[in-house]
């Protein structure tokens, strides 16, 4: 692959959640394409979130060079958990960054800020 074929980040999916193993385990996932590979950070509202025994954060080849998965994995979810979750994908040629919102249903309704 050449310089010619580096590209900045873009996403080929969105953010999607998922929860798993009765709502214990929450799943965000995107796709995104981009050549180098991306670093990617991940931030609930405006705070950095970093890996730690309940947050685990992988980013995987998606069947080519310039395709990746991007996954965060939440176990163990509290209502603290609840927000606005931000991914940002960055390399030489550009960032790209999209939002996506965790709401529980039943004790919490609405989050006032």
């Amino acid at each position: 692959m050449g310089v010619g074929d580096d590209i900045a980040p873009r996403f080929t999916q969105k953010p999607s959640l998922k929860q798993e193993d009765n709502g214990q385990r929450l799943v965000f996932h995107c796709t995104l394409e981009a050549s180098p590979k991306p670093d990617i950070q991940w931030f609930q509202g405006t705070t950095p979130i970093t890996g730690s025994n309940r947050i685990k954060m992988r980013v995987d080849p998606a069947g080519g060079g310039q395709s990746f998965n991007v996954q965060m994995e939440i176990v163990n979810v509290t209502q603290n958990d609840a927000g606005t979750y931000k991914v940002v994908a960055k390399n030489r040629l550009g960032e790209v960054s999209a939002s996506i919102n965790l709401n529980f249903s039943g004790k919490i309704s609405y989050i006032y800020v």
